[in-house]
């Protein structure tokens, strides 16, 4: 019974390994995967379960290619391997979930979780007593500002890409700059995937470079993995890289800036609910307005957030700022003042 048990784990390790169509993934890749599992099996023995389970249809487990360059996929729109079975409360997470990712990731990357997807969708259809059956008709996530359309990725390329971060494991793309006409090569040590706004970045060092560079996934035209391990700065931390360094924000100076500001009556009750640091103070002033003092950081992000208010926000401090904005306001009443159109 127990080598019985064993097997059978072995074959949900196996499977949760293999990557859908269109990526797939060698026999020595997997067992890899699976010696990471604590498995330490022979080749034969694994091709020989492949074998076996490739006769099973419930797994929809396909194979490409023959003898040593065989590589296995599941296929594309195969049903998610999770077991036990899904919870209504647990299908009503995903789905709403679904809402709000669609905004935020690549379609490429919503596509390799719409199986998951799917079954929550038909667990929630077949969940008819319970009551969150019809939560997903009452329920919404809406974003702020418009929803543009993201950029389109090539799927092999984010999958190989996906793969060999996780794997810790080289890559070599071909990039077409945001300034440049042509394409290049880079060889690669990935470090992280960031995706804001809808669009994806590889972090990572390049051969030839000895700063952190981002590339954009939807710039890459082809990617290849290496079984080179890739090589990781000791001190890296994509956290502090993101959020300390700034290196996704627009810094202007990158300083921190105490700020001050009038804010009208709505916008201030925005901030009393919604608080732009933990630190901010917010004080009665003139005529129903609010004065807003905090310490934050001085990036093209917090002016965008400012200048979103419109006339409901004076900013009094850094004089800088301050002046940043008059002189932007001038120029737009310039602007719609100067120019006429027929």
């Amino acid at each position: 019974m127990r080598g019985t048990r064993e097997t059978i784990y072995r074959y949900l390790v196996m499977l949760r390994a293999i990557p859908r169509e269109p990526a797939s993934i060698g026999v020595r890749r997997l067992r890899e995967r699976l010696q990471d599992e604590g498995f330490h099996i022979s080749l034969r023995t694994i091709q020989r379960d492949l074998r076996q389970l490739e006769g099973l249809p419930a797994f929809a487990l396909v194979s490409r290619g023959e003898g040593k360059a065989v590589r296995w996929s599941l296929e594309k729109d195969a049903a998610a391997l999770d077991l036990p079975a899904m919870a209504p409360s647990q299908a009503l997470a995903l789905r709403l979930a679904e809402e709000h990712l669609t905004a935020l990731l690549p379609p490429t990357t919503i596509r390799l979780l719409k199986p998951l997807f799917n079954r929550a969708r038909q667990a929630l259809e077949q969940a008819w007593e319970s009551p969150a059956a019809t939560w997903s008709k009452k329920v919404r996530v809406i974003a702020r500002g418009p929803a543009l359309i993201p950029p389109a990725i090539n799927p092999e390329v984010q999958q190989t890409v996906s793969t060999a971060l996780f794997d810790n494991r080289q890559v070599v793309v071909t990039y077409r700059s945001r300034d440049a006409q042509g394409t290049r090569r880079y060889l690669l040590n990935p470090l992280g995937l960031v995706f804001r706004e809808g669009v994806g970045y590889l972090v990572a060092t390049a051969k030839g470079h000895v700063e952190i560079l981002q590339f954009a996934l939807h710039r890459m035209s082809a990617a290849q993995e290496l079984s080179q391990r890739a090589a990781r700065p000791p001190d890296f931390d994509l956290d502090r890289y993101i959020f300390r360094e700034m290196k996704f924000g627009y810094p202007v100076s990158g300083d921190d800036i105490r700020l001050r500001a009038l804010f009208e009556s709505g916008a201030a009750f925005h901030l009393s609910e919604r608080p732009l640091s933990k630190d901010q103070r917010l004080h009665p002033a003139r005529d129903g307005w609010t004065l807003l003092t905090t310490i934050t950081r001085d990036t093209q992000e917090l002016r965008w957030w400012l200048l979103g208010f419109g006339d409901g926000v004076e900013v009094l401090e850094p004089k800088n700022l301050r002046k940043d904005f008059a002189d932007l306001a001038r120029r737009m009443e310039g602007l719609y003042r100067g120019r006429k159109h027929g």
